[in-house]
C-alpha cells in the first residue's frame, strides 16, 4: 500500500455513546500496522465511563471545547492546542465541560487495536 491523505470535510463522523467519531487513517481503511488516527467530537456535558486500555497508548490533540482528561494523577484540562498523553493500561476519563458543544479532538491509539 502507498501512502493517503484525506481532508477533514471529507470525513463521515458516526455516532456512537460519547457522541461522534471517525478513523481517518487506520488498519481497515489505508492498512497501518502501528496506530489508529481518529477525530472524535465528544457531546455536550459527555462523561466517558472510567476505562482503560490495557496494550495501547492514547494520545489526544483538542481542536475545539473545553474539557478534562481525569486520571489518578489527577486532572489535565483540554483546551484547543492541548496534548494530552494517556499511558497504556491508565484509568482514565475524558469530560466535556461544554454543556452547549461539543469537544473535538484527534485522537492517536498505538498500536491501532479495534475500532471503537
Amino acid at each position: 500500500m502507498g501512502h493517503a491523505s484525506c481532508k477533514e470535510e471529507d470525513l463521515q463522523l458516526y455516532n456512537v455513546e460519547w457522541g461522534r467519531t471517525v478513523t481517518v487513517f487506520g488498519p481497515e481503511n489505508v492498512g497501518t500496522q502501528f496506530a489508529r488516527i481518529k477525530i472524535t467530537e465528544y457531546g455536550p456535558g459527555f462523561v466517558h465511563t472510567r476505562h482503560k486500555h490495557p496494550d495501547q497508548e492514547e494520545y489526544m490533540y483538542v481542536l475545539e471545547g473545553r474539557g478534562v482528561s481525569r486520571t489518578d494523577a489527577g486532572d489535565q484540562p483540554m483546551t484547543p492546542g492541548t496534548f494530552v498523553f494517556i499511558p497504556a493500561n491508565v484509568e482514565h476519563i475524558s469530560i466535556n465541560l461544554e454543556k452547549d458543544k461539543p469537544l473535538k479532538a484527534i485522537i492517536i491509539k498505538a498500536p491501532p487495536g479495534k475500532p471503537d
